[in-house]
């Protein structure tokens, strides 16, 4: 249990720790605070030779969940003292029930699902890796208290060095290799996953894919008298974000059972609230156009364009490509596939093109002519900028990246 009347570091001063800076002024807490990268006008902060000579003061360290721990790290002796922002709700939760969700892609989409069938009944509210605070409420256990439901949306960085608190349901929605600059290795990564079955509490439930679980049954140590298994079979229909979130429901349905039988969602209609996720921004002649800028994962970039089961087909990759691992290449099939930006090359190395063809592009405003070209020359039926790789080579964000594309493309179909 954390002992709030305890000295705390805050170890970053981004969004999370200005959070907890909140947490703790609202409970009286003594604390610091210190940041590796930006100056802070705040009397709390202190500078590194200050906090390596009173560093065995501190009785816990709040630290940004993607910061990386590692043996050369000044804070390595003091792991066990890591916490998150989340380990405080360990002491604010009373009677909530709480559902942890994490995967490698479609988190937020199985959080916004799973919210909008419970809200149905019950007073849901999403945190976490979603991008959502509660930390900073004044009288957080009040707050809490008008809420039924709370559904955690959890990166592997959070599972890295979560300690307190508890889960009633968890679920992982799919596991790609991701973030290896990070763990270093996919091993890593997949066990990083695994770890949010560490925090489920008594009675508790535990779903997975069978695929997800007889891929890795042998490398992770899974509590089957916990399991709860779901099938991954779903009928492609003709739309990408139909038959996404089918996939979504598929695996949600089970824990949706579980936590109340009597919910009915069948038909349901579900508002997609995630910008340039799967989205559908054209729809005619015959074509359709899909904005997945968010996707910046290799691997689930071809999936999601293999899962369009046509041989009329574009998808558009690039961007800064992430760490992967180098003895997998991606199968691209029926698939005419346009590679942007600086690391086209490298993109193009990571591809079995499979009845497939490419091109590659110094950016994305020379693609997008060429793309003009394609379109009045052939019959494509759809088109899926899914880039699998990071924004920042040229953009501010996927969402600076998702407007562009937009523009762009208006120029060419609008």
């Amino acid at each position: 249990m954390i002992n709030l009347k305890k000295k705390f570091l805050i170890y970053g001063y981004g969004i999370t720790g200005k959070s907890v800076e909140k947490y703790f002024i609202n409970n009286n807490c003594n604390y610091n605070i210190y940041d590796d990268h930006q100056k802070i006008s705040n009397k709390k902060v202190i500078s590194k030779k200050y906090l390596l000579n009173k560093i065995n003061e501190y009785a816990y360290f709040v630290v940004s969940p993607s910061i990386k721990i590692e043996k050369s790290h000044f804070l390595y002796k003091h792991k066990n003292k890591i916490l998150i922002d989340l380990d405080f709700l360990s002491l604010e939760i009373s009677s909530q029930k709480i559902i942890a969700i994490t995967g490698t892609e479609g988190k937020s989409s199985t959080c916004n699902y799973i919210s909008q069938i419970l809200s149905k009944k019950y007073n849901t509210k999403i945190i976490g890796n979603f991008g959502n605070t509660i930390l900073d409420k004044k009288n957080l256990k009040h707050y809490l208290s008008k809420i039924d439901i709370l559904i955690i949306e959890l990166s592997s960085f959070q599972l890295d060095k979560l300690k307190s608190i508890k889960f009633h349901y968890a679920l992982i929605t799919n596991i790609s290799s991701d973030h290896l600059d990070y763990h270093r290795n996919n091993r890593n990564y997949v066990k990083s996953k695994f770890r949010i079955q560490n925090y489920l509490s008594d009675k508790s439930y535990f779903f997975l894919s069978r695929k997800i679980y007889l891929k890795y049954r042998k490398l992770i140590k899974i509590n089957k008298k916990r399991i709860i298994l779901n099938t991954d079979e779903v009928p492609f229909t003709k739309d990408l974000h139909g038959h996404i979130e089918k996939l979504n429901l598929n695996s949600i349905k089970k824990l949706i059972n579980i936590i109340d039988p009597k919910i009915k969602y069948k038909n349901l209609k579900f508002k997609n609230n995630l910008i340039f996720r799967n989205q559908l921004i054209y729809a005619k002649n015959n074509l359709k156009v899909y904005n997945d800028s968010k996707c910046t994962n290799l691997n689930n970039a071809i999936y999601k364009n293999n899962l369009i089961n046509s041989f009329q087909k574009i998808l558009i990759l690039g961007g800064k490509l992430k760490k992967q691992d180098d003895n997998i290449k991606f199968n691209v099939t029926n698939t005419l596939v346009l590679i942007f930006g600086h690391q086209n090359n490298l993109f193009y190395d990571r591809l079995n093109f499979v009845n497939s063809n490419y091109f590659k592009f110094n950016n994305l405003d020379l693609l997008i002519d060429f793309l003009k070209l394609a379109i009045k020359n052939h019959n494509f039926k759809y088109i899926l900028f899914s880039p699998g790789g990071e924004s920042y080579d040229v953009y501010k964000d996927y969402l600076d990246r998702g407007e562009h594309f937009n523009q762009l493309i208006k120029k060419v179909l609008f």
